[in-house]
């Protein structure tokens, strides 16, 4: 097992090793994670990093990197034994030069990681780089973009099934019903005089538009969504 003294950093399968669990859970309890933050108006970008990797059949799966911070985050959900090993691996102390040679091949070893990850990162950024969504105002264009990829590179029958799915997702995630919300939607507009054609236009994306944390999830499962099928 390796110990998060080398970058400070640990990956969701190394968690899930770790703790004995699932991968996939151990990814579902970063997200409710991340959803948390989000709703408490707390960046969490410095605490996970959602990149992907090739499995044993070469195809992409998305993972987590999480930082010291991110580690400790994710401990405190989990039982007493679980936490302690987890926090145990956050707490350790990266070794203390001896010397000035020690020193300098320290710092060496830190430039040649920062390196490697920088060479990570510009991989990565070429992958996901059609995934980053921008202002709010622009919100609907970037994820119909992504949405559109996914078509092309799944077919219209899988897109079909992916979208019905990533509405289920969203709903298991925000803890949210979308078709009571498009209900009282339609219900108020009609309430307010609004044509039926109008009223009848209004959907599902129309309702996670208008709600700033249904937008985050949503956008985070698309990102998911775009670099399983699409980079």
């Amino acid at each position: 097992m390796n110990e998060l003294s080398e970058l400070n950093q640990m990956t969701s399968m190394e968690i899930a090793e770790v703790t004995g669990k699932q991968h996939p859970h151990v990814m579902r309890d970063i997200r409710d994670e991340i959803e948390k933050l989000v709703s408490g108006g707390i960046e969490y970008q410095s605490k996970f990093g959602l990149v992907e990797y090739k499995d044993a059949k070469g195809e992409k799966r998305p993972y987590y990197i999480l930082t010291k911070e991110g580690v400790l985050q994710l401990a405190a959900r989990y039982d007493a034994v679980v936490r302690a090993k987890l926090i145990e691996l956050a707490m350790k102390h990266e070794p203390k030069p001896q010397s000035i040679e020690d020193l300098i091949i320290m710092q060496a070893q830190s430039m040649k990681d920062l390196k490697s990850q920088v060479n990570t990162l510009q991989l990565t950024t070429q992958t996901i780089k059609d995934t980053v969504i921008s202002t709010p105002d622009k919100w609907r264009d970037d994820i119909n973009r992504m949405l559109n990829k996914i078509v092309k590179a799944v077919g219209n029958s899988k897109y079909r099934e992916l979208k019905t799915e990533s509405y289920k997702l969203l709903e298991e995630r925000a803890h949210v019903d979308l078709n009571r919300r498009l209900n009282n939607q339609r219900y108020r507009m009609k309430i307010e005089g609004a044509a039926k054609s109008a009223i009848d236009k209004v959907n599902k994306m129309d309702i996670v538009e208008s709600d700033p944390k249904l937008r985050e999830i949503y956008s985070a499962i698309v990102k998911e969504y775009t670099i399983k099928f699409v980079a």
